[in-house]
């Protein structure tokens, strides 16, 4: 991971924007953010994070900006940890009053998230294991963007 983060060359204080415009290039792959409606968002295939050369990261306009942002370096991470799909995609705020779903979107515990359209409970794991992988990786990246923001608002 200390290898990954001096290939992205990641700043304290930089901004989401610039973590995606690196991940690109690292990547070479179109990472695009799309916020949607509702309508939109009713339409997000499930799961789905890479289509050939393009990565779409959806997130929906309803949900509050810091839940959009975590849902990104969420989806980044997983981009990042080499991950095709994401098991909670779509994923929304909603789901997080909801315990089985707030389970799955943290990667542990079963419910009607990811464990329910796996195969096997090997796959499963497997499934669980990227969850957790990508959410470890997401609050690294996450520490990046917002530790300055509280940082000067403390100072100021």
């Amino acid at each position: 991971m200390d290898r990954l983060f001096e290939e992205l060359e990641v700043e304290c204080g930089t901004s989401v924007q610039c973590i995606l415009e690196r991940a690109s290039a690292l990547l070479r792959l179109d990472i695009e953010v799309e916020v949607l409606n509702e309508e939109e968002w009713n339409a997000v295939p499930r799961f789905v994070l890479i289509d050939g050369d393009r990565a779409r990261i959806p997130v929906r306009r309803a949900d509050p900006q810091w839940f959009r942002l975590h849902v990104v370096i969420h989806e980044l991470a997983h981009l990042l940890c080499g991950h095709a799909r994401c098991e909670s995609l779509p994923m929304t705020f909603d789901q997080l009053r909801k315990p089985a779903q707030a389970c799955v979107l943290a990667g542990v515990g079963g419910g009607t998230g990811s464990a329910a359209f796996a195969d096997s409970p090997q796959q499963a794991g497997q499934q669980a294991d990227q969850e957790a992988e990508a959410e470890a990786l997401a609050h690294r990246l996450g520490s990046f963007v917002v530790v300055p923001q509280f940082a000067s608002a403390e100072a100021g």
